[in-house]
């Protein structure tokens, strides 16, 4: 399948309501993990390709964790 190209972006208003839909995105990630680590869910990342935890990061240093 051939990947699609996309034009950029130059209209300022377009680009300003999109970063707002960004922004707005951001937040709600932010309080789902802060909700996450309160229920004691762990919230989960891929970090240069390995998938690790907030927990295996606050309880090992993340050359531990990616050997």
């Amino acid at each position: 399948m051939k990947q699609q190209t996309f034009e950029p972006v130059t209209d300022a208003a377009v680009l300003r309501e999109a970063m707002d839909m960004m922004a707005i995105g951001n937040v709600a990630v932010h309080r789902a993990q802060a909700t996450n680590r309160a229920l004691g869910i762990p919230n989960y990342y891929s970090i240069g390709g390995h998938v690790v935890s907030d927990r295996d990061i606050d309880s090992q240093s993340f050359r531990t964790v990616k050997e």
